[in-house]
């Protein structure tokens, strides 16, 4: 079972006059777990991406950044974090941003892979991965970096979330513990747009979401 693991870090991917992104994105193939790759141009990652699916790889797709958000039964628990963020909660200033910065770049990878990858299934729910068919599969999920495990390098956050993607990809179920009341799925939202499903179920899913231990400490190649 031919497959690759990627994490985004998401953040401005604007450069020039002195600027660096604040995107970064990695790679890890699970027979070479030793061999991580990555890069701050996001137009490479949508390439690698669909390399790897053209190819006939599975491909797990990890976003930092919220990809479902609570749509609560009671007024007084609107403006409220999802169960277990903590201090990272989606509705403060911080994750309000990156939520909608992550929508509209996690829009941007899944039109472009759509477009060249037209029959490759997009799947979300915790048993689909690992898969077991061969047909290659788009297996999107959250990354939730922070704490001891978040450092001040895009790169190697990015790492950190596909290392931590990898440590628990037999078990996705249990290594998420982010949830939300009544979830409204983002991803969701930007699989009906890019064209990779037509049902509206999708809209109401929440995604894996894996929050690692610790910092990623390796060496990463450039890709």
């Amino acid at each position: 079972m031919d497959r690759r693991i990627y994490a985004v870090d998401i953040g401005s991917t604007r450069c020039g006059r002195g600027r660096s992104p604040n995107f970064a994105w990695a790679r890890v193939d699970p027979a070479s777990p030793a061999s991580v790759a990555g890069s701050s141009d996001i137009e490479r990652l949508a390439n690698a991406v669909i390399a790897d699916l053209v190819a006939c790889r599975h491909v797990a797709l990890g976003f930092e950044a919220p990809l479902f958000i609570p749509v609560p039964e009671l007024a007084a628990n609107l403006c409220r974090g999802r169960a277990n963020e903590g201090s990272r909660s989606f509705a403060a200033p911080a994750g309000l941003a990156v939520t909608t910065l992550g929508v509209h770049q996690v829009a941007w990878v899944l039109r472009r892979i759509r477009e060249r990858c037209t029959s490759v299934q997009l799947e979300t729910d915790a048993a689909a991965w690992p898969p077991s068919q061969e047909s290659p599969i788009l297996f999107c999920w959250e990354a939730f970096v922070s704490g001891r495990a978040h450092s001040d390098s895009h790169l190697h956050d990015a790492a950190t979330a596909a290392m931590g993607f990898l440590e628990n990809e037999h078990d996705l179920r249990a290594a998420t513990n982010v949830s939300a009341e009544r979830p409204l799925s983002l991803l969701g939202t930007v699989a009906l747009w890019s064209g990779f499903t037509t049902d509206i179920a999708v809209l109401h899913q929440q995604t894996v979401v894996i929050r690692p231990a610790a910092a990623y400490g390796g060496d990463i190649e450039a890709a």
